[in-house]
């Protein structure tokens, strides 16, 4: 297999840059760069040469031996001054060394992952852990990298497992009716499993919502003061504030960090019975937003709160806009001004409890579309299963019981589907 090496860090000037080589072949850096070999784990100060002799850099080197490295593999790092110059001509020197090529995306990963040193789940968490913003992002990535998810997933699988194995032995018996409190036990373990994978199902929304962001949407009349709130949470002028009713037609999203929070913040439409055919648009999109949101905000500027019936049962918070001219006594209602400020925090102190009221009290959650997919699978193997009279049938039930092992194990372990492998490290930067 190849040595790979890449930039660990910022593709531009910087004072300090990292460049990290793993591989069988990386013990043999002292000798292409013509310095003495280090001490492993030992930041030692070397000047580094090219081919022809000719100095590059005085940096720092360690050197990780394999297995205990972050990717199983002999690991050389060199710490080098930020110049572009400098990367560049480490790299044209490798590049000219047999069984060196620049890694690929997620390659450094990915060999953790081939060589135990990770499991798939924290392959994914390590990718959003770089890519959080918030503290939410960063809590649940963190959580999934430490390998809250893989411990969830390994007793799933250990329990199915345990269950197929205690079949299969049943099996030999099947001359004789398995005693009822033998058969009780086996429905209510199965049962247990899959209720901890539904509720599982359930509580993936919240990891969706943690990567992608809370969507909460603004709905009013016109000119009641939805943009003008946009803008200022923003600090912004994302949308066009006028007295002219009717200015925004196409949904304006914001995204935002509400306490920790991610949050797409939707400008709509302002909802009335449309003069033209693109505003009628505009509202009808406006609906349809709100009704895929996790939060809608009903703005008004006077004591009409009125809004369309809605299919789902999203939670909706009213405001009343426009407080520093009159404010409200009702007090399920919201009094802010944007113009004095005026129930500015208060408001986003609302919305962030409504959020908090939506985490799990599981800190493993499914966070890939993948994660999703198998569970689903285990529980439509493990329904089949209990519609199984395993006295008659205990072929049948053990078949459901390594369909749900397989997709549960598939979660932590793909390693012979390559297209899934590529998908997901494909998805890292490079030299990650």
């Amino acid at each position: 297999m190849d040595t790979i090496f890449s930039s660990a860090s910022n593709s531009q000037k910087s004072s300090i840059k990292v460049i990290r080589v793993s591989g069988n072949n990386a013990k043999k850096i002292p000798k292409i760069f013509s310095f003495k070999p280090t001490k492993p784990r030992v930041a030692s100060l070397r000047k580094i040469y090219d081919l022809k002799n000719n100095l590059i850099d005085n940096a720092l080197i360690i050197y990780f031996p394999g297995p205990k490295s972050v990717t199983g593999e002999d690991i050389i790092e060199f710490h080098i001054h930020g110049s572009t110059y400098i990367e560049k001509k480490i790299y044209d020197t490798m590049a000219k060394t047999k069984n060196f090529r620049i890694a690929e995306r997620g390659e450094f990963t990915k060999r953790a992952f081939l060589n135990g040193i990770i499991d798939l789940t924290q392959a994914e968490g390590l990718n959003d852990l770089i890519n959080s913003d918030t503290e939410s992002q960063f809590k649940l990535s963190m959580s999934q990298y430490e390998g809250a998810l893989f411990k969830k997933i390994c007793s799933w699988r250990d329990e199915i497992i345990y269950l197929l194995s205690k079949l299969e032995a049943l099996i030999d018996f099947s001359d004789e009716d398995l005693p009822k409190e033998i058969y009780d036990d086996f429905h209510t373990r199965v049962t247990k499993i899959l209720n901890e994978m539904k509720r599982s199902i359930k509580d993936s929304n919240y990891g969706k919502r943690v990567k992608d962001g809370f969507v909460i949407t603004l709905l009013g009349r016109p000119n009641v003061g939805k943009s003008s709130l946009i803008n200022f949470l923003s600090d912004k002028k994302v949308a066009i504030v006028t007295d002219e009713a009717g200015t925004t037609r196409d949904i304006l999203e914001v995204m935002m960090d509400f306490e920790g929070f991610p949050v797409i913040l939707n400008d709509t439409a302002g909802i009335r019975k449309a003069k033209t055919e693109v505003e009628k648009i505009g509202v009808k999109r406006a609906l349809q937003k709100a009704e895929e949101s996790d939060l809608i905000l009903i703005l008004s500027d006077n004591e009409d709160f009125s809004y369309p019936e809605f299919k789902s049962k999203v939670k909706k918070i009213f405001v009343h806009t426009k407080a520093d001219l009159k404010k409200t006594l009702n007090k399920n209602i919201h009094n802010i001004s944007v113009k004095k400020d005026i129930g500015i925090n208060d408001l986003i102190k609302k919305i962030v409890n409504h959020l908090n009221l939506m985490v799990p009290k599981e800190s493993a959650l499914l966070t890939q579309k993948r994660h999703v997919n198998a569970v689903e699978k285990a529980i439509d193997a493990l329904n089949d299963l209990l519609l199984i009279d395993i006295n008659i049938c205990p072929e049948l039930a053990s078949e459901d019981l390594r369909i749900a092992a397989k997709e549960i194990g598939n979660i932590t372990n793909v390693i012979d589907v390559e297209d899934i492998l590529d998908d997901i490290f494909n998805r890292f930067c490079i030299g990650k």
